[in-house]
């Protein structure tokens, strides 16, 4: 009887921390797919987001150091936005980290700060296109 309640209380636990955090993503595709979205979100409050990002212009070459740079404006964007969009960055940051983890360093590539500052919409933008190619390539 003690056993069913603990594993009842496991199968519990494990349903709510998926409901709350969402069902971990395994492949490329629906990282992607899954990143894409988020990003429609937090584009609807990009009127309310006025400041400047490093926003890589490398693409296919250089997709792990686009990615890890699109990651840390995240951490950025995450101290400067109004709370309502935080949980949207956070999943952002979980995912884009996730895709990094993913790829493989590719060539040598210039750090993120040797790319110019954008406002919000342009990098918001550029992300949003970039992983749309990734997602193209492997579609």
């Amino acid at each position: 009887m003690m056993c069913k309640v603990l594993i009842f209380s496991c199968i519990s636990a494990v349903m709510l921390m998926t409901a709350a955090y969402g069902a971990p993503l395994s492949n490329k595709e629906s990282l992607l797919k899954t990143l894409i979205k988020d990003l429609e979100l937090l584009g609807k409050s990009k009127d309310k987001i006025h400041f400047d990002l490093y926003t890589p212009n490398e693409k296919e070459e250089c997709s792990w150091q686009t990615l890890q740079c699109y990651l840390t404006e995240m951490s950025t964007l995450e101290n400067e936005i109004e709370d309502e969009d935080v949980r949207t960055v956070l999943n952002i940051k979980k995912n884009l980290q996730s895709l990094t983890d993913l790829i493989t360093p590719g060539t040598e590539c210039k750090i993120c700060e040797a790319n110019d500052k954008k406002l919000f919409p342009a990098f918001h933008q550029e992300l949003s296109n970039f992983l749309k190619s990734m997602l193209k390539q492997i579609s």
